[in-house]
């Protein structure tokens, strides 16, 4: 038992250690622009500033403050501030988890590759009258990629449509996801003099 503890803990501590120094290498203040497309054009362009460090709400915690300065063309002038936490998974290190205090405590499940962080989530859709129509979804797909001081933050929607679906080569189903549109944020890292 105890030699396979050891062998244990040489494999697992490596991975979580190893995703700890590279989350620390995403970890300061960044500025740029966030653009959201809608049927492929930019119909938005705001101010973004997102600030990633070390939190005390856990162990290997780091909070993801990002900061939305509301479109002043539209006269609709303000921040939108989302308050967010990334922790990495106790159970396999290269997994993380964004904690969404504002949506009800949602967790989003990541996985980190390289310098890429990536998830994905569904909602469900409802229709006109506001209920919930099970052959709907909004799904989301987040990319967050780190480039040296660039960060770049993509969230890409779709509508997955059970009711519209085809028949492949191998009989199998294939749903018709909709692109609805796109938010992309590019950053720059804030060096302090």
């Amino acid at each position: 038992m105890r030699s396979f503890l050891t062998i244990l803990l040489l494999f697992i501590y490596p991975i979580c250690f190893l995703a700890q120094q590279e989350l620390r290498a995403w970890e300061g203040d960044w500025k740029g622009e966030m653009s959201a497309y809608n049927n492929g054009k930019i119909n938005l362009i705001v101010k973004t500033e997102m600030k990633i460090q070390p939190s005390t709400r856990c162990k290997n915690c780091w909070d993801w403050v990002t900061s939305y300065y509301k479109d002043s063309l539209t006269e609709d002038v303000g921040v939108i501030v989302k308050d967010y936490w990334m922790a990495l998974d106790s159970t396999n290190g290269s997994n993380m988890i964004l904690h969404e205090p504002d949506q009800d405590g949602v967790d989003i499940h990541f996985q980190m590759m390289g310098s890429m962080i990536m998830g994905g989530y569904s909602i469900s859709a409802y229709d006109e009258q506001g209920n919930d129509n099970p052959d709907k979804q909004t799904i989301y797909y987040s990319q967050y990629q780190l480039d040296g001081d660039v960060l770049t933050f993509d969230i890409s929607f779709f509508e997955y449509d059970l009711s519209k679906f085809g028949i492949d080569e191998l009989n199998s189903n294939v749903g018709m996801m909709l692109p609805m549109g796109k938010q992309l944020s590019v950053l720059h890292r804030v060096i302090k003099k």
